[in-house]
């Protein structure tokens, strides 16, 4: 008779279990630093999920971070008939050509939403995206400690770099050495046009001994012509 009970409960602890893990979901909490876009997203592959054959809280954290700009979620079971999810945002560094953004691994995401804050604009023709990061980071990070802002890297189709500073001046490094034409840019600059940025429109380090720094039409020009080659000392 004891075997008997004990066989009997055993079948019916079964059968409540399988029905608990089994009941439908009917409330879905997401928590995390999204927007009202980024969080309907997450409830569509949420729902989109749900409905499919594939309904473990893996597969649902699958499905978003299948999302562009998700980088990581978690979901949990509180039973019997909530999820819990938690998601976690890539954050965005860069702009990456017309409608497309930058983490800071270089990954191209697209945003559901374009993020408030102003950002660089990053483009590359023949660099990936974390290529073009490694190089506007080592960029950035010389200018910065001159004071100089780096709001524009630019690729072009042979491979040269096109820079626009803050001062709204560009800046041509070619496609090779490039730190060591950035630091013969900063030399110049801090020899002869720290008073005087907002003069220049175009500074051109794809000489092998030099920096040609062309003037705005309407700043002063201290040499002749349109453009005035600055000898770095010491080259």
């Amino acid at each position: 008779m004891l075997v008997t009970l004990l066989v009997v409960a055993a079948f019916c602890l079964a059968g409540l279990t399988w029905r608990v893990l089994h009941a439908p979901v009917e409330a879905v909490r997401i928590a995390g630093d999204l927007t009202r876009v980024e969080h309907e997203e997450v409830r569509a592959a949420v729902v989109a999920t749900l409905q499919s054959a594939m309904t473990s809280v893996s597969d649902i954290a699958a499905a978003i971070e299948n999302l562009d700009w998700a980088r990581d979620a978690s979901v949990r079971r509180v039973w019997p008939q909530t999820l819990q999810v938690w998601v976690e945002r890539a954050a965005i560094t860069a702009r990456w050509g017309e409608d497309h953004y930058l983490t800071t691994g270089g990954d191209v995401v697209a945003a559901p939403e374009p993020p408030l804050e102003a950002l660089p604009n990053l483009s590359g023709t023949l660099s990936s995206g974390a290529e073009t990061m490694r190089v506007y980071e080592m960029l950035s990070d010389r200018l910065a400690a001159h004071g100089i802002g780096l709001t524009s890297l630019e690729e072009t189709d042979l491979g040269g770099w096109r820079l626009t500073l803050d001062t709204g001046a560009t800046v041509l490094l070619g496609a090779e050495d490039l730190a060591g034409r950035i630091d013969r840019v900063l030399i110049v600059y801090e020899d002869a046009l720290r008073d005087r940025t907002h003069e220049v429109a175009r500074l051109d380090a794809r000489y092998g001994s030099g920096v040609a720094v062309r003037w705005r039409p309407d700043g002063e020009r201290p040499m002749a012509g349109d453009e005035a080659l600055a000898k770095v000392a010491g080259k």
